[in-house]
């Protein structure tokens, strides 16, 4: 997989130049079109030039393009937003220099940062693309969107939610319970997804998730779909014990 750190970092200087996985065929890259980038300085930011205190790194962007998917037949075309100030450096020789830096703060559609097994269910898979959109927005609200994919994932796999009580109740059960469940079968994957539940938590506390920690635990979330959904060895071991639990049953 590669860094994800690097492919989907918010910030850009002088023009955008990487490519995205296309969210709509998964095959081409969207890829920036030059001539749709553009910038605006707004009045209030125009105005404090004027200033005795004003410095290049006072100014204001706002900013917009779009990118194409490169495969024809799908054409897809996705709209990028956000807002770039006046940023400062200091060369070999230590003169100062200036340069345009930006920060995406809407993509739309959203690149798909990780892949999606085709088997993963509706609801998970649901979750996790509002999770890649959100990123974009809020790394905190993507990181609790994430959260609820992992939760939607031990619903399907029927990891119970509730347990009764000893007064004839019941109560819902944390996060972190449900995986001590899962843990009861699941043992490794359940163990991989504790830190995806701390760093939802963090989400959904409102606290900031660092953007290396969304894409760590994003990266396991994508390796434990792939076992579930896509490795052969782990599909044969499950079928052979449905199997010979069926046959034990009906004897």
């Amino acid at each position: 997989m590669p860094n994800l750190t690097n492919q989907y970092s918010r910030s850009f200087s002088g023009k955008p130049l990487r490519k995205y996985t296309c969210p709509t065929c998964n095959q081409g890259a969207l890829v920036p079109d030059q001539d749709s980038f553009t910038l605006a300085e707004p009045a209030f930011s125009e105005s404090a030039h004027a200033t005795d205190e004003w410095g290049p790194d006072w100014i204001s962007y706002r900013f917009n393009f779009k990118c194409i998917c490169d495969k024809k037949s799908c054409g897809e075309v996705a709209f990028v937003s956000g807002s770039g100030t006046v940023s400062q450096w200091f060369d070999e020789r230590g003169e100062q220099e200036y340069f345009d830096s930006f920060q995406i703060q809407s993509f739309f559609p959203a690149p798909q940062i990780i892949p999606i097994p085709k088997e993963v269910p509706f609801e998970v898979s649901e979750l996790l693309e509002k999770s890649f959109a959100l990123y974009w927005v809020d790394v905190s609200a993507a990181a609790n969107a994430l959260r609820a994919s992992l939760e939607a994932l031990l619903d399907k796999l029927q990891v119970p939610d509730t347990q009764n009580t000893k007064k004839g109740g019941t109560v819902r059960l944390t996060l972190h319970r449900r995986l001590d469940l899962w843990a009861q079968k699941e043992k490794e994957f359940a163990e991989l997804c504790y830190a995806l539940k701390e760093v939802g938590n963090l989400g959904s506390h409102g606290e900031a998730v660092r953007e290396k920690h969304y894409f760590g635990v994003l990266e396991i979330f994508s390796h434990v779909l792939n076992q579930l959904f896509e490795n052969n060895a782990a599909k044969m071991k499950k079928l052979a014990k449905k199997i010979r639990s069926e046959i034990k049953g009906s004897v």
